[in-house]
């Protein structure tokens, strides 16, 4: 899939991997529509990539955003719903307008998104759903994440099924930890960033694998490798891979 000339919607734009795809795929010679709450930051973004932008905050009515889409472009080619966040607290101790508000941000919004721009995707275009590792190999203190994320994972796979005969394609995006932003809300006393400091991913070079998945088409992107390995171990030997990760599994 070639993507010059293709016009592409990003939410989650104003930093972290929304920002880093962003900037790859502007090289790529896309047309980008950037989505994010964050004026400030958007515009400075947009205004450098010589890209369009919407101020928009998802937690309100996704089909307001399509219906903008659609009364200013028209048609798109590819969605990316990358806007989410995360919270390390252990169940107990979540509150419920965190739960309410992750499960909205994570999976009702894009969701949502998606089906109100189903009409806009031309033939052969693609939807992109940042999901998580989590979504596969859950861990303590991410116990609403990782269900948000799982959820978004089995959204994607049934949907895929259904779109493939009108020529849309769906990808995920499953990193493990990446070095952005995300561990500013979802970390507040920086434990986890510093114990996972030497394996996080990095958000450009994230960003452009997903690039070159988009272009090849491809069903998922798994990083890092060894997490993937894992989360395919855990579907065959949860007791074991639970036993093995624990070390892991508590740096949070």
């Amino acid at each position: 899939m070639q993507l010059i000339n293709r016009t592409i919607v990003i939410t989650g734009a104003s930093s972290g991997l929304g920002e880093a795809l962003a900037r790859t795929l502007h090289k790529e010679g896309a047309n980008l529509i950037l989505i994010a709450r964050r004026e400030d930051r958007l515009q400075t973004l947009a205004s450098e990539l010589q890209a369009d932008y919407l101020v928009y905050d998802l937690e309100k009515a996704p089909e307001i955003l399509a219906k903008t889409l659609a009364n200013r472009y028209g048609r798109i080619d590819i969605l990316i719903n990358n806007a989410g966040f995360g919270e390390f607290s252990f169940l107990a101790d979540t509150s419920i307008e965190t739960i309410e508000s992750m499960h909205r941000i994570n999976v009702l919004s894009p969701v949502r998104l998606t089906k109100a721009c189903l009409p806009l995707l031309r033939e052969g275009g693609m939807i992109v759903n940042v999901a998580s590792q989590a979504g596969k190999l859950p861990t303590p203190k991410s116990t609403i994440y990782c269900m948000t994320k799982a959820a978004m994972l089995q959204f994607s796979n049934a949907l895929r099924l259904e779109l493939r005969p009108k020529g849309i394609h769906v990808m995920t995006v499953n990193p493990g930890p990446i070095a952005t932003e995300f561990f500013v809300r979802a970390d507040v006393d920086r434990k986890y960033e510093q114990n996972v400091a030497s394996i996080v991913l990095s958000k450009e070079r994230l960003a452009s694998t997903v690039v070159r998945a988009i272009e090849r088409r491809k069903r998922e992107v798994n990083a890092p490798w060894w997490m993937e390995l894992s989360a395919k171990g855990y579907g065959v030997m949860p007791r074991l891979i639970e036993w093995l990760g624990k070390p892991g599994f508590d740096k949070k």
